[in-house]
């Protein structure tokens, strides 16, 4: 299944994805049990109150990671209520923190602004191991033929 195929049934379900706004994926490449932060694009975002975060696991549909509201709060999804992820949420960011990377933290994260049925993403990252060799996610569009 490619990234888009994935990201588009899994939203379909409740809502419509927008992916115009991310150009390329930042890759961070940590050491397992490093702590790392993944920033939001915000330069686009007409509502602060509407982000949110996705990942998407290596092989895995994407899944909802939680989202922040008002000033400095936000609430994750149960899988994620856990001390290792935790958010800064202000006007001037909306950011992810891992503190102790595992090996099931790799993957492809997404910032989006939630609107009505609409989730407009604003960036993007890619958290992978030192040592490990990128895991490349099919283009959008294209079909694995074998």
């Amino acid at each position: 299944i490619t990234l888009f195929v994935a990201l588009y049934s899994l939203f379909s379900l409740c809502t419509a994805g927008k992916t115009s706004d991310i150009k390329e994926l930042h890759v961070k490449t940590v050491k397992r049990g490093e702590d790392v932060t993944m920033e939001c694009n915000l330069s686009k975002v007409t509502n602060k109150n509407n982000l949110a975060w996705y990942r998407q696991s290596f092989g895995k549909v994407p899944q909802y990671l939680g989202r922040g509201y008002g000033k400095n709060n936000y609430i994750f999804e149960d899988e994620f209520k856990d001390s290792r992820f935790s958010m800064t949420v202000n006007d001037q960011k909306f950011d992810l923190k891992i503190i102790g990377t595992r090996e099931d933290d790799g993957g492809e994260y997404f910032c989006g602004e939630v609107e009505a049925n609409t989730i407009k993403f604003t960036s993007g990252t890619r958290l992978q191991f030192e040592g490990e060799e990128m895991k490349h996610s099919p283009t959008p569009g294209t079909v694995n033929n074998n």
